[in-house]
């Protein structure tokens, strides 16, 4: 197995960047010499751009790498109107302009794989390829359900935190475990995974929660036209991978591509493994 190591915080949060909504906080490396495009990374629902670290430590020598905190996410406060995915894709294009950036790859992790897909539906001359991290949807209408249900209980959750459970090490370590299929040695990476989930501002935890079922997600996916690649973690328990394969299909210029042993967080528990697919894809 190997090792799960966070890098030193070479890539401290930079900002704000002032958008229309608000301030918004992000990470930046810059590739020397820039060889390929620029990549904008979106972290997934209760993470930051923290988790991207390794990720902008292995793919930012030759190119530019940018991993923003979303609003209601990590230091950016919320967006003053609702936040669904939509929305949220709308902050994500006026945050590139803001950076400077025409045209990009973009990988969306998690619930902002739905705000990737979004993106690239709306403004796909600015999206080189696109990429789906550890994204799922339902096949039918019983499955949205249980999606929709399930996120409506993580909801609820964010709404009985106390600070004190970010100092008990059982429970930030029982909790943040769910997201991998090994959990890591390194109590540092489980701490900083449950933090972030604590920081998530409550009311965009429960109108991000409320779109997961969002019958407009598959109209969406079967509109992208960018080269895409869908990445699919075997032992996902936060994404079923059972749902993963409908979103190679829904999507006409995709492929899939799977991640053994591997649990939500690839970027951290498999990174040799995650990053290689992402590099080839990607150049």
């Amino acid at each position: 197995m190997q090792a799960n190591v966070l890098p030193v915080d070479e890539y401290p949060l930079r900002g704000p960047v002032q958008i229309w909504d608000g301030p918004v906080f992000y990470r930046e490396t810059i590739g020397e010499p820039a060889v390929h495009p620029p990549l904008l990374l979106l972290h997934g629902w209760g993470g930051s751009s923290r988790y991207w670290r390794p990720t902008m430590a292995d793919l930012g020598n030759d190119r530019v790498v940018i991993a923003p905190d979303l609003p209601g996410f990590g230091e950016s406060p919320p967006l003053k109107g609702t936040a669904t995915a939509e929305n949220l894709a709308e902050m994500v294009i006026a945050f590139a302009d803001r950076m400077g950036l025409e045209q990009f790859d973009l990988n969306g992790h998690s619930f902002c794989a739905s705000v990737a897909v979004y993106l690239a539906v709306r403004y796909p001359h600015r999206v080189r390829r696109l990429v789906l991290t550890c994204v799922s949807t339902f096949r039918s209408e019983g499955e949205r359900r249980i999606v929709e249900q399930v996120h409506h209980i993580l909801a609820l959750w964010m709404a009985l935190r106390r600070p004190w459970m970010g100092r008990v090490r059982p429970f930030y370590r029982t909790v943040a475990s769910r997201f991998f299929y090994r959990t890591p040695s390194d109590d540092q990476i489980l701490y900083e995974s449950f933090i972030d989930f604590m920081k998530m501002d409550q009311r965009t935890a429960l109108e991000t929660a409320s779109s997961a079922g969002d019958h407009a997600i598959h109209p969406a996916m079967a509109s992208v036209r960018n080269a895409t690649l869908v990445i699919g973690a075997r032992q996902d328990t936060i994404m079923p991978p059972s749902g993963t394969p409908e979103v190679a299909r829904l999507i006409l210029n995709s492929r899939l591509a799977w991640i053994e042993r591997c649990g939500h967080l690839p970027m951290i528990e498999r990174p040799k493994v995650y990053h290689r697919v992402l590099r080839e894809f990607l150049d």
